[in-house]
């Protein structure tokens, strides 16, 4: 357990929220990019995955993300949580995908 969280971990909570909610709802990134499209944004399922392979991205392709997919609800761990490592490293987003689930 570390007692702060960096940029990076941020960065990794950001994309595995991201995918969990795709997971969730079963769509791949060329269904998020269709999507997208609908709502005037311009991405390409090759964007969207350079994007989120690097989980830089702003809050906006985010929030239009979100919007896109139709989540009404985003479920954010709790600080401990985070500082303990449960929702990084491998199967991150298929751990916050259950919570999801859980609602």
């Amino acid at each position: 357990m570390t007692d702060s969280l960096r940029d990076t971990d941020i960065e990794a909570l950001a994309r595995n929220l991201l995918r969990a909610q795709l997971m969730v709802r079963g769509w791949s990134y060329a269904r998020l990019a269709e999507a997208l499209q609908e709502l005037g944004v311009e991405e390409t399922e090759a964007s969207i995955k350079n994007k989120v392979s690097r989980g830089r991205f702003t809050f906006v392709f985010f929030l239009q993300s979100m919007i896109a997919i139709g989540s009404e609800e985003l479920r954010v761990p709790r600080l401990e949580a985070l500082l303990d490592g449960e929702f990084s490293g491998a199967g991150a987003a298929q751990r916050l995908a259950r919570r999801t689930d859980e609602r």
